[in-house]
């Protein structure tokens, strides 16, 4: 009997469906938080005044330079300039090392203040101090060195050119620079 039994025992054993194992994976739970990006600035991009030659035909390019320092030869020979040239300066807040996307227009249609009919303009070619080039699309890429202030400043300038066929008054013209996280 004990042969038996120890026999009945030894068989549920043997014929016993062998015990599951178990299975594990592993899963990364992350979260990216970005402080809300904030731009100051803007301001005036200012090409003083600037008189033209009094010859039947000419023309001149004026540069203001992107920064904040105007020390570029800018008055275009023949011409006579006066006032305070100025880029605009904009100063750009988020998080630490952030990727910013940010559009500067390449070009910005100033137009003749107070003219009636279809208003003279002039076409302002801006640059930047993000980058030594125009990208010709206008978008760049920067990284934000800090977190909240200082933040990162830029600078956008650029030129006009003047000639014989523009008309003489005050130009004046609007743009908008936006940065986004990418």
């Amino acid at each position: 009997m004990r042969l038996a039994l120890a026999f009945a025992a030894l068989s549920a054993v043997a014929f016993s469906p062998a015990s599951a194992q178990a299975a594990t994976a592993t899963a990364t739970a992350k979260a990216n938080v970005l402080k809300p990006l904030q731009m100051t600035g803007g301001g005036t991009v200012d090409f003083g005044t600037i008189v033209t030659p009094s010859a039947a035909t000419f023309s001149g390019t004026f540069t203001i330079d992107a920064a904040a320092a105007q020390t570029s030869t800018f008055c275009a020979s023949g011409f006579a300039c006066s006032g305070t040239r100025a880029a605009a300066m904009f100063n750009l807040q988020g998080s630490n090392n952030a990727n910013i996307t940010l559009n500067v227009p390449t070009t910005v249609t100033l137009t003749l203040q107070g003219a009636t009919g279809t208003p003279p303009t002039l076409i302002f070619t801006t640059r930047n101090s993000v980058s030594a080039t125009n990208s010709g699309t206008g978008n760049y890429t920067i990284q934000l060195p800090n977190s909240g202030q200082p933040g990162r400043d830029f600078y956008v300038g650029g030129s006009v050119t003047i000639n014989q066929s523009t008309a003489g008054g005050s130009y004046q013209g609007t743009f908008t620079v936006t940065a986004d996280y990418q």
